[in-house]
């Protein structure tokens, strides 16, 4: 008794044949090029935020440990707004589009859109 012969080859399992995600710095890149400076500023006042969120925690008596306890109040803060980048670069993501359907900044982008060329 013969096996049946497929007319359909195998299946391959190489990292090569997977079709990945585009990185982190190529989707910023492209919402960059979409959004233009919208996208700049949405991640500069969301870094801001946590920065002072995080240095008034510490001056209201949340009490860091480990490195952030030898530095200074700022210091702290920023290192604590370094850990949350992750979850800051998924709000300007998030934020940024929702953000650019407003009528004075969608506006503002569909007049400028054409100087930005990163």
């Amino acid at each position: 008794m013969n096996p049946s012969v497929s007319d359909t080859p195998p299946p391959t399992t190489t990292p090569a044949a997977k079709a990945g995600k585009p990185s982190l710095m190529a989707r910023f890149k492209t919402l960059m090029l979409e959004y233009g400076p919208l996208a700049l500023v949405t991640n500069y006042v969301i870094f801001g935020l946590v920065l002072v969120g995080f240095y008034a925690a510490i001056r209201l008596g949340f009490q860091p440990s480990g490195a952030g306890e030898q530095a200074g109040t700022w210091a702290a803060a920023y290192a604590a707004s370094q850990v949350v980048k992750p979850l800051r670069l998924a709000a300007v993501f998030v934020l940024t589009p929702l953000i650019a359907r407003i009528p004075p900044v969608a506006r503002f982008i569909e007049r400028n859109k054409h100087k930005w060329n990163f």
